[in-house]
C-alpha cells in the first residue's frame, strides 16, 4: 500500500515547476499532477519567493517524521553502528520527500535509545579460541583466592606521545558495548612511541623495561633473564611464583619456553585473545590514564612520565585487580568465551 504523506514529494515539486517555467496555468497542473490547486500554488509561490524547491537545510523536521520514518533510521543504525546521523539524513532526503536535518536522526536515535559512545577497542575470538576461553576459565574458576597472590602477570605496552591513534564512535544501546558489531579490532603494536615490559603481583609492580629495537623472541628471553626472577623476588613471592603471559608469538617461541620451563615454578597455559583475563591491562590503563594528564612533546619526555607514573601506582591497586581474577573467569564463563567487560 503506498504511503500517505501530507508533504509533496522533492520529484513533484521539481515537476511543478518545469510545468510553470512551460508557461502552463494552475489549473492545467493540477491536472497533470493530481495535487489541490492550493497545495500547487504553494509550491510555485515559494519557489518565486525564495528560489528553492526543497525544504530549509536543517529545518527540523522531528514531529512530522512518521513511525515508519523513524524505524527506518533505527534499523540502519542497528544494522550499522558506526553509521554518522549525516550520512542517514543525506539518504533520508534522497529517499523521501521529508527533508531532515542530522540533529533530526540523532534525536530519533537517542529517542529508541540509541547513543552515541566511542568503540570499545577489543580482540576479535575466534569460535576455536572461545571453546578454549571457556574451558580454561571453568578449571581455574574454584581455585582459592589466595592462589592468586603468588601468580606475575606480565604483558608488553606501547604508548604515543601523542595520544591514541583515535576513535571510531557507535551508536548502541546501554549494555551492548560488547556486541561484536560495537567492536574494533585492537592492534598489538603500531609504529612511533614507546614500547615498554612489565609484570605485577598481588603485592606490586615490577620494574618497568624499556624496549629498543625489533621485539623478538630473542628480546623477549633476554628480559625474562634479567628480570622475571628479580621481580619474583622483590614482589615476596619468590619461588613460589607461577608466570601469566599471553600467547604471543614471541612469548611460545620454542627457547623462551624452554627457558620458562626451567626457572618458573609454573606457567599457566593461557588461553588465546583473552587480554580481559591478565589483570595487568587494567594497569596499562591506568598508566596512560596518568600520562596523558602531562605535556609531553618528546620521546624522552615520554620515558620520563611513564617511570614517574608506573612508581605511583599503588600497590592497592593490584591488590583489588588480583581479587577480580575470579570474578573475570566468572564473566568469560557466563559470556561463554566471548569477551567480556574487564
Amino acid at each position: 500500500m503506498a504511503r500517505s504523506r501530507k508533504e509533496t514529494t522533492i520529484s513533484i515539486r521539481k515537476l511543478i515547476i518545469f510545468h510553470h517555467n512551460s508557461v502552463k496555468s494552475v489549473r492545467n497542473i493540477v491536472k497533470l499532477v493530481n495535487l489541490s490547486h492550493s497545495t500547487v500554488q504553494y509550491v510555485i509561490k515559494r519557489f518565486k519567493k525564495e528560489n528553492r524547491i526543497e525544504n530549509k537545510v536543517g529545518k527540523d523536521r522531528w514531529a512530522k517524521l512518521t513511525k515508519r520514518d523513524q524505524r527506518f533510521i533505527i534499523r540502519k543504525f542497528v544494522k550499522n553502528p558506526r553509521l554518522s546521523a549525516l550520512k542517514v539524513s543525506a539518504e533520508f532526503n534522497e529517499k523521501f520527500s521529508t527533508s531532515i536535518s542530522p540533529e533530526t536522526v540523532r534525536r530519533v536515535l537517542r529517542a529508541a535509545g540509541l547513543i552515541g559512545h566511542s568503540a570499545r577497542r577489543n580482540f576479535f575470538i575466534s569460535a576455536k579460541n572461545r571453546k578454549l576461553r571457556l574451558s580454561f576459565s571453568k578449571s581455574m574458576l574454584n581455585k582459592p583466592e589466595t592462589y592468586w597472590n603468588n601468580g606475575l602477570f606480565a604483558d608488553e605496552r606501547k604508548l604515543n606521545i601523542f595520544g591514541s591513534d583515535g576513535s571510531i564512535m557507535v551508536w548502541r544501546r546501554k549494555n551492548e558495548e560488547l556486541n561484536p558489531k560495537n567492536l574494533v579490532g585492537k592492534v598489538k603494536y603500531g609504529v612511533g612511541g614507546v614500547l615498554v615490559w612489565g609484570c605485577m603481583s598481588a603485592s606490586g609492580l615490577s620494574n618497568l623495561v624499556f624496549i629498543d629495537g625489533i621485539m623478538n623472541h630473542a628480546l623477549y628471553l633476554n628480559i625474562l633473564r634479567r628480570n622475571l626472577k628479580l621481580s619474583a623476588q622483590n614482589l615476596g613471592i619468590g619461588n613460589n611464583f607461577f608466570y601469566y603471559q599471553d600467547n604471543d608469538p614471541k612469548h611460545t617461541a620454542l627457547n623462551v619456553r624452554l627457558w620458562c620451563l626451567y626457572n618458573c615454578p609454573q606457567n599457566l597455559k593461557t588461553p588465546p585473545q583473552s587480554p580481559d583475563l591478565n589483570p595487568i591491562e587494567h594497569i596499562w590503563r591506568e598508566l596512560e590514564v596518568r600520562v596523558r594528564k602531562h605535556d609531553i612533546k618528546t620521546k624522552s619526555e615520554l620515558k620520563t612520565v611513564m617511570m614517574e607514573e608506573w612508581m605511583n601506582i599503588d600497590a592497592e591497586i593490584t591488590k583489588k585487580l588480583m581479587k577480580s581474577i575470579p570474578r573475570r573467569l566468572k564473566a568469560v564463563v557466563d559470556a561463554k568465551g566471548y569477551p567480556t567487560k574487564y
